[in-house]
């Protein structure tokens, strides 16, 4: 599936949700009128409310102006999610990006559990300079899963509060549109997403 289609799928689920037995939220908020003009396969065009770890509300597209590293996680996540986070911890190092020129957007995958609080004890616990990481959670499970379309992030909630889900780290543009991707699972930056990112951010 090309990734204007995934755009698509998850806005139609955003869209649709009251006649899936689940709460619309077309109409919750209006983009801004920039959002218009953001290119068809601009993950900014999704409409998905999100609140981070300080209690602030905010749109996909609040984050445009600047390239950003996104992915999806989840706060008791004792196996992927900690590799995860120090993956992106190593990337941010090894960059050494001028401030102001890249984010990180960790999305969490479960709505119920990861309420601001316990985004920021996490952001508190792996010391995430919150002016580079912001750490989010969707005010349900379909705007959740709305989201992981989007990213190509599958997942799968499973009992005891545990989630199955891939492994999957995004570098957005200024607009918002996947340029590169990793789905390696390592501690260590992968060589490829560096490569990719350095040339991005023009980085010599």
């Amino acid at each position: 599936m090309q990734r204007r289609d995934f755009l698509h799928a998850a806005s139609a689920a955003l869209a649709l949700g009251g006649g899936l037995g689940l709460p619309s939220l077309a109409g919750a908020f209006s983009l801004p009128g920039f959002a218009n003009s953001l290119p068809g396969d601009s993950l900014y065009r999704l409409d998905a409310q999100l609140t981070d770890q300080d209690g602030k509300r905010f749109r996909l597209a609040d984050l445009a102006g600047r390239h950003m590293l996104a992915t999806m996680f989840y706060g008791d996540c004792n196996t992927a999610c900690p590799i995860i986070i120090e993956n992106l911890r190593q990337t941010i190092t090894a960059l050494k990006a001028p401030s102001g020129k890249l984010g990180v957007l960790m999305v969490s995958l479960d709505s119920m559990r990861d309420a601001p609080p316990t985004l920021a004890k996490l952001t508190s616990t792996h010391k995430l300079d919150t002016a580079i990481y912001r750490l989010a959670v969707a005010k349900d499970e379909m705007t959740t899963r709305a989201v992981a379309a989007a990213l190509n992030v599958k997942f799968r909630v499973l009992g005891g509060g545990d989630i199955n889900h891939s492994s999957r780290i995004s570098l957005l543009d200024p607009q918002g549109v996947v340029v590169a991707f990793s789905s390696v699972l390592d501690v260590s930056p992968d060589p490829e997403l560096l490569r990719a990112t350095r040339k991005a951010l023009k980085l010599t």
